[in-house]
C-alpha cells in the first residue's frame, strides 16, 4: 500500500531537498558511470507482504553511489514488493523506517529496502508537446493517472548499458515506439522517490517527429499485443493539453519527469 498525497509526502521527508518545488523526490546524481557486483541481494524481511507473481524478474538494485561510481547489483522484482512497495497500511514499512530516520529517507545501505532502480521517459513532440498516455487502472502503481510515456523497474544484464537499453523496451513494449520512432534521448537525473522510502529513479527524456495519428497508431498496436499477454499497462487516452488542471491528472512520477525536462 502507498500513499500518494505530495504534501504529506514532502512534510514526512522534510529533512530532505525535493529536486523541485512541490516534487517529492530528492536528487542523487546527473552523471555516473555504472559497476556491477555480481551476488544476488538478500533482503532483510521487515514486512509479511508475500506477492503473487507469474515470473518474478531478476532487477537491477541500487547498492551504493559514490565519486560518480554507481554500484548495481541483481535483485528479485519481489524483493521490491515486500519492501519499497510496502511502505503504508497495517505492518507498512515507512513507520518503522522513521522511528530509526525521522525525517530522512533511509541510507541506500539499509537492507530492509530493496531499491530497484526504475527508469522514466517522457517523449516529445516536435512542438514540444508531451506524449503522455493514460495509465491502466489496474496497475499496482500509479494507476489510471497521466502517466510518462514508459516507465518501469530496469532489467538486470550481466554487460552492456541496461538502463537506456531498458528504457527503449519499454517505449517498444507499452507505447509500440520503436528505436527508428525517437531520438536525442537524454538521461536527466537519478533521484530518489519519497512515495516508496527512497526507490531510486532514472529519467529521460526524447523527441518524436511521428503525427499524433501515428502516435495513435503504435499506441493501439501495443495495447493489443499487451491484452493478447493479459497485461494492459495503458489505455487509448492521452493527455490532450498540459495545464496546472490537468498536470494534477499525471502520476507523481510524471510529475517529476516534466520538472526535469
Amino acid at each position: 500500500m502507498l500513499r500518494y498525497d505530495v504534501e504529506w509526502l514532502i512534510e514526512y521527508y522534510g529533512g530532505e531537498q525535493p529536486v523541485r518545488p512541490g516534487i517529492p523526490y530528492s536528487l542523487l546524481a546527473t552523471d555516473f558511470r555504472v559497476e556491477r557486483r555480481n551476488a544476488l541481494f538478500q533482503l532483510t524481511r521487515a514486512t509479511n507482504v508475500e506477492p503473487r507473481l507469474e515470473f518474478d524478474e531478476t532487477v537491477a538494485r541500487l547498492v551504493s553511489l559514490e565519486a560518480g561510481v554507481l554500484r548495481v547489483q541483481p535483485c528479485h522484482y519481489s524483493d521490491g514488493i515486500r519492501s519499497n512497495y510496502a511502505m503504508d497500511g497495517e505492518g507498512g514499512l515507512r513507520a518503522i523506517l522513521r522511528a530509526q530516520y525521522g525525517r530522512h529517507l533511509p541510507p541506500l545501505d539499509d537492507a530492509r529496502l530493496s531499491n530497484g532502480i526504475g527508469t522514466a521517459i517522457v517523449v516529445f513532440d516536435s512542438h514540444g508537446k508531451p506524449y503522455l498516455p493514460r495509465r491502466a487502472p489496474r496497475q499496482s502503481v500509479f494507476p489510471g493517472g497521466f502517466h510518462c510515456t514508459a516507465s518501469g523497474e530496469a532489467i538486470w544484464r550481466d554487460d552492456g548499458e541496461m538502463f537506456e537499453s531498458h528504457i527503449r523496451c519499454e517505449l517498444e513494449e507499452e507505447a509500440g515506439l520503436a528505436r527508428a520512432d525517437i531520438h536525442d534521448v537524454k538521461m536527466l537525473a537519478l533521484c530518489r522517490e519519497f512515495l516508496r522510502g527512497g526507490k531510486p529513479q532514472i529519467f529521460f527524456s526524447a523527441v518524436t517527429h511521428l503525427s499524433s495519428d501515428e502516435l495513435a497508431q503504435r499506441r493501439r498496436t501495443a495495447i493489443a499485443a499487451q491484452i493478447r499477454r493479459g497485461r494492459q499497462e495503458i489505455l487509448d487516452e492521452v493527455l490532450e493539453e498540459l495545464t496546472p488542471e490537468t498536470l494534477a491528472q499525471c502520476t507523481l512520477e510524471c510529475r517529476a519527469n516534466l520538472a526535469l525536462s
